[in-house]
């Protein structure tokens, strides 16, 4: 099997981690280009561990090349961000096999895109949800199978109570639209509100100097902590620190299942979220945490009284959010 992907970062990206897990289980390779988060290009590892790893131009120049000079009985799984009129020339100058991973949630337009796919075997789609839409589009519904995203921390569950803990693992970039689209702003807001709370917000660059600022003028710099992750210990020790995920997003995002609220359901840490994606109607009718609206004042007290509750339903519905399951899953559809 050959991983193909746009959006490369070895252990510092979700789809990333994924892909590393199908490898380890096919003994697959990968072709990609490395673009999230300074990743430098063909490391000697790399290469040594069947991946090719280039600048984002060099992907784009080689990608076709690449795919003619394939063996036809060599099957090519693709990541997708969205629908690329390029891949579509690509993929369809060859016979091999297609499967396509989508991680996003599926628009008319990306259904269409799909349908001019000549090869395309399988579709993989996150949640149930994302399946009905695309049947609705048009798609085969036998060519689409829901394969749950995975934590890449192993379940572990200590019953706890809730002490007003919550981590926030969703950082990306610090100018003034990210922090109030992202929620930053609102966990500040949440903060002021609830004066027995903190939150550790995990960070995935530098650019915190506006919400430095932020932080003091709300005289919270004793609540808010900003920790970079190093490390996959250091990755669990800070959600082993908490007690509550937070995703306050105010805007709709085409990313569906944020892997920190995966993450925290590995541990039996529930999620107070907003309602701005599919994920939330899970989350309410499962009892996986408390969903709000953007904007929406909250008051602690109600995580409280149903935290055990909330704690122990995440535990068990992590179940369904291994990489054993999710490895199986997908290899499954290689194999039928």
């Amino acid at each position: 099997m050959i991983y193909i992907c746009n959006f490369y970062a070895h252990k510092k990206e979700a789809i990333s981690n994924q892909i590393e897990m199908l490898r380890s289980y096919t003994n697959g390779s990968l072709f990609s280009a490395g673009i999230f988060l300074d990743q430098k290009h063909l490391l000697a590892e790399d290469v040594r561990n069947k991946r090719i790893i280039l600048s984002e131009l060099d992907f784009l120049e080689q990608l076709p090349k690449f795919v003619a000079s394939l063996p036809k009985e060599e099957s090519i799984h693709y990541f997708s961000e969205e629908p690329e009129e390029d891949k579509l020339n690509i993929f369809n100058s060859v016979s091999n096999n297609l499967y396509i991973s989508l991680y996003r949630r599926p628009t008319k337009e990306y259904a269409d895109f799909l349908k001019k796919l000549f090869n395309l075997k399988n579709l993989y789609v996150e949640i149930e949800e994302h399946r009905k839409i695309l049947i609705d589009y048009g798609i085969e519904k036998t060519k689409i199978i829901v394969s749950h995203p995975p934590s890449i921390l192993e379940r572990n569950f200590t019953t706890n109570e809730f002490k007003g803990r919550f981590l926030f693992g969703s950082w990306n970039g610090g100018d003034h639209n990210s922090l109030i689209k992202r929620g930053l702003v609102a966990i500040l807001d949440l903060l002021n509100r609830n004066t027995n709370t903190t939150c550790n917000i995990l960070l995935r660059d530098n650019e915190t100097v506006l919400y430095r600022q932020m932080i003091k003028d709300r005289n919270l710099q004793n609540r808010v902590t900003l920790s970079t992750v190093l490390s996959h210990s250091d990755l669990i020790k800070n959600f082993n620190e908490t007690d509550v995920v937070l995703f306050l997003m105010q805007k709709q995002l085409t990313k569906d299942i944020p892997n920190s609220i995966v993450d925290g359901f590995a541990l039996g840490k529930p999620v107070l979220m907003t309602d701005i994606v599919d994920l939330a109607e899970i989350v309410k009718n499962k009892k996986l945490g408390w969903v709000i609206k953007p904007g929406e004042p909250f008051d602690t007290q109600i995580i409280s009284e149903t935290y055990n509750e909330r704690s122990n339903n995440v535990f068990l519905y992590s179940e369904n959010l291994t990489s054993q399951q999710y490895v199986q899953t997908i290899v499954n559809a290689y194999q039928s």
